[in-house]
């Protein structure tokens, strides 16, 4: 019997050595890295370890830079105008020598009505016998600056044509109804403009164009040196 149960045991040891062995299961996937966004850049973190005095020095010296350059640039501009308006000198001197002519007609006209029960309706008719002659005094401004921006006083022409042809005409006629008002506005209004184009036009007058400096002369020396070359190759 104990043969016998010993030969099952064998017989089932060697079944079971026998098997298979099962497939180990992978492992599991490791997750992926965490990658940090990147943080964003301090602007002022390279200015962090200065103190308040380093600080306030560079901002001045920042602050005049700037300064300096929009001085540079402004300068640049005023001489470009400048130079475009002496250009033009006799074309200003004309269009505002008749501005102020036409005003003048206007006021005239305005001072002969007063007291007229008509004057409102008389002072329009006689501003549209002057539109005419405005309309053809801005074809000539636009003739002469066809872009526009190249005259330091092209848009006060402009202003003082469009005010003569519609807006002082009409506080003429608003003043000889007995409201002042729109008069005194119109008016102050050309004759800021009027100073300032006058002013203006002076200092074109007596401005000089600058010259390109010349080429520097050479040196006595240089001189010397490029004779005694000359006398060698003879």
């Amino acid at each position: 019997m104990k043969r016998i149960a010993t030969l099952i045991g064998l017989a089932v040891l060697s079944a079971s050595c026998q098997e298979p062995a099962k497939p180990t299961p992978p492992p599991p996937a490791k997750p992926a890295p965490v990658v940090e966004a990147a943080k964003p850049v301090d602007a002022g973190g390279a200015d962090a370890h200065l103190g308040m005095m380093e600080k306030y020095a560079l901002w001045k010296a920042k602050k005049e830079a700037d300064e300096k350059l929009a001085k540079e640039l402004a300068t640049e501009e005023e001489a470009r105008l400048r130079k475009f308006d002496k250009s033009k000198l006799a074309t200003h001197l004309a269009l505002l020598a008749f501005e102020k002519k036409t005003r003048k007609v206007l006021d005239d006209a305005a001072e002969s009505l007063k007291g007229k029960p008509d004057a409102a309706a008389q002072m329009e008719k006689i501003a549209d016998k002057q539109r005419k002659a405005i309309e053809a005094q801005a074809k000539i401004l636009r003739k002469m600056d066809p872009t526009g921006g190249n005259s330091n006083i092209g848009t006060d022409h402009d202003v003082n044509l469009n005010l003569l042809a519609n807006d002082y005409p009409a506080a003429l006629a608003a003043a000889a109804a007995g409201d002042d008002k729109p008069l005194a506005e119109v008016g102050q209004e050309l004759d800021k403009r009027f100073k300032k184009m006058e002013s203006w036009l002076d200092e074109v007058k007596t401005s000089k164009e600058s010259k390109e400096p010349s080429a520097p002369k050479a040196a006595k020396g240089a001189k010397k040196a490029s004779k005694k070359g000359k006398k060698g190759k003879k």
